[in-house]
């Protein structure tokens, strides 16, 4: 009889125990939901604050720009009209002269009668004055200087365009950054003879450096080194296409008069160039540098391994980057003022040209990895996605599933993606102001962010843990990328 009451009093004991139990992970699920709640009304709430901020700023340069016009009209009607009282000024005194003139004429004639028969004594102007006599040497001054035209600046020279230069002619194109009045230009050359002077030493070939030369469908950003110690002038970069067999064509252009050790040159697409550069000085061009091949099929680069942080290192090719699961101590990372300090990221060099571009990076499931895009200005002890000048896809690995984020400024959209993507294409286009991203083996997109992209970005690549990425370029963009 005893042991059953106290089997019974066992039961009632841990049917209570369960039921504090499950009211406990109640409790604990309401408190999870308030603080996914509270987060979530958080990043609205930032995000309000933020477009708030911005809507601000746009009001206020609306209204500065809105005054200064005002200013401006206000400042050219003043000037106008007193423009238009100079010339009544005038046209009065003239009048006056000839008035003057005709009396004395009729005056000195012998009938004297004659004088007040012929002159209109009618007045046309009123003879009281309201306005005081004024000292007008100031605008004696003024009206002087505007007979004065100051010598006009100097123009400048543009980098020769592509075709616009033959055996026998040559097309010369220069700009002028001011609001001179110029009636004319002169233009002066002389020829460059075959026997240079004596004291004339002609300069070394540059070197071309193809880690740092980029290209897209349009154009190829070329640099290049000196490497003399005899005087540089300029340079000249050759250029001509090469055929579906390789052969190089007959037809070589040039970019004569470039002044710096780097060129900007319009391409055409889906073609293949072998490109050279001379250096040029009183005593003739140098013999041609190297040549290299630059492909317009799709966007190409390098990746700027001095915006690395030391973490990572990089493939022969430079284009698979790894993060060892070897911590470095703190006296071993050598930091310096373009590396990432805190996510362990790269930039890529993207070719300064606003049109569209594409590549793409080759992941695994166990990476954790940030791809997208930043300024070049983004903070280097800042995560990417974190901050108002990146944006990227974020992978996170968590105990039930892969997670997927879109960060721009801290704040992700809430997506789900069922199919882990094994190769991420990036699809930039600056014109219409778009980054997407697309599950390149399934032609699934995934994401799109909209911006207006103020200046140049960078591609940029991270890890969140030891792992490897291979970046793909210099591919055609599939067709549904910017569809």
């Amino acid at each position: 009889m005893t042991f059953n009451c106290f089997q019974s009093e066992t039961v009632t004991i841990r049917n209570r125990l369960q039921g504090k139990i499950a009211e406990m992970e109640s409790f604990a699920g309401h408190l999870e939901e308030i603080f996914l709640t509270v987060e979530e009304n958080f990043g609205r709430q930032e995000q309000h604050l933020e477009q708030h901020y911005n809507d601000v700023l746009q009001t206020l340069s609306q209204r500065y720009d809105e005054r200064a016009a005002g200013l401006e009209e206000e400042k050219k009607g003043k000037l106008e009209a007193l423009y238009n009282q100079l010339l009544a000024c005038g046209q009065a005194m003239d009048a006056s002269k000839e008035l003057i003139e005709t009396a004395q004429e009729v005056y000195r004639s012998q009938d004297k009668r004659l004088f007040l028969k012929e002159i209109d004594l009618t007045l046309a102007t009123c003879l009281e004055f309201n306005t005081p006599l004024a000292d007008l040497s100031d605008v004696k001054t003024m009206m002087d200087s505007i007979n004065v035209v100051p010598a006009p600046s100097a123009p400048v020279i543009n980098p020769q365009m592509p075709n616009s230069a033959t055996q026998t002619s040559l097309r010369v194109c220069w700009s002028l950054f001011s609001d001179d009045t110029v009636e004319y230009y002169e233009l002066y050359y002389r020829p460059v003879l075959e026997d240079m002077p004596a004291d004339s030493t002609l300069p070394s070939p540059p070197v071309i450096k193809q880690r740092e030369c980029t290209s897209c469908p349009e154009a190829a950003l070329i640099r290049w080194e000196s490497g003399n110690t005899n005087p540089v002038d300029s340079y000249t970069v050759e250029l001509s296409e090469m055929g579906t067999d390789g052969t190089e064509s007959s037809v070589t252009e040039s970019i004569v008069a470039v002044p710096t050790c780097q060129c900007l040159i319009q391409l055409q697409t889906g073609r293949r160039y072998l490109i050279s550069v001379r250096a040029v000085n009183i005593g003739g061009p140098s013999v041609r540098s190297e040549a290299i091949t630059v492909s317009t099929t799709g966007t190409f680069f390098y990746l700027l391994e001095d915006s690395a942080h030391p973490c990572l290192s990089f493939s022969e090719d430079g284009f698979t980057i790894f993060y060892g699961d070897e911590e470095l101590p703190i006296s071993a990372m050598a930091l310096g003022d373009n590396t990432f300090t805190r996510c362990v990221a790269v930039l890529g060099d993207l070719i300064p040209v606003r049109g569209r571009h594409y590549w793409e990076v080759e992941v695994d499931d166990g990476t954790e990895f940030r791809i997208g895009v930043a300024y070049e200005d983004t903070g280097r002890n800042s995560y990417l996605g974190a901050n108002n000048t990146s944006w990227c896809m974020r992978h996170i690995l968590t105990p039930s599933r892969h997670k997927y984020e879109f960060l721009h400024n801290g704040w992700s959209p809430d997506l789900r993606i069922t199919v882990n993507p094994v190769r991420i294409g990036v699809a930039l286009d600056y014109e219409r102001g778009t980054l997407s991203f697309f599950n390149v083996d399934l032609e699934q997109h995934l994401h799109t962010f909209h911006c207006h992209f103020g200046n140049y970005v960078h591609p940029c690549f991270g890890m969140d843990n030891p792992g490897a990425l291979t970046v793909h370029n210099g591919i055609e963009a599939p067709e549904y990328t910017f569809i």
